[in-house]
């Protein structure tokens, strides 16, 4: 088990933006696909909770560990900062335009957000490799 993990962050040492991407990207597809099977927004005091706010709370929380964490479990924190970014990614937009009443309406507004969220993923993609392609010309 300590060699596959040790082979883990190897592979991630060397490959953080592709697998930073993969995380995202998957982070997105598979909580499309949970949310079309089932659509489960809980309600705390009043407020009706999204994947949004799971990722904005994963992405503090890994902030810290970033910060203050030991630094042996980066590449944990590069997965959980990869889903939260994805889980914030998808479910922005929608949050945006769903202040819709009809809740029957609120699956079919979130469907019509893909696209955007395709852009928006696009866009912190090229960000990534521009920050990584201005930091390794310092080097």
């Amino acid at each position: 088990m300590k060699n596959l993990i040790k082979s883990i962050e190897k592979f991630e040492t060397h490959h953080r933006i592709i697998v930073f991407f993969i995380f995202m990207v998957g982070t997105i597809v598979l909580t499309r696909f949970f949310v079309f099977l089932h659509n489960p927004n809980p309600v705390l005091f009043d407020f009706e909770l999204h994947h949004f706010d799971y990722g904005v709370l994963l992405l503090l929380i890994s902030s810290k560990f970033l910060l203050f964490g030991p630094k042996n479990y980066n590449f944990i924190y590069l997965f959980t900062t990869a889903i939260a970014s994805g889980l914030i990614i998808d479910d922005y937009y929608f949050i945006r335009r769903s202040v819709v009443e009809n809740r029957e309406l609120q699956l079919q507004i979130y469907n019509a957000t893909f696209p955007s969220v395709v852009i928006i993923t696009l866009a912190v993609v090229l960000i990534v490799l521009f920050i990584r392609s201005i930091t390794k010309r310092r080097d």
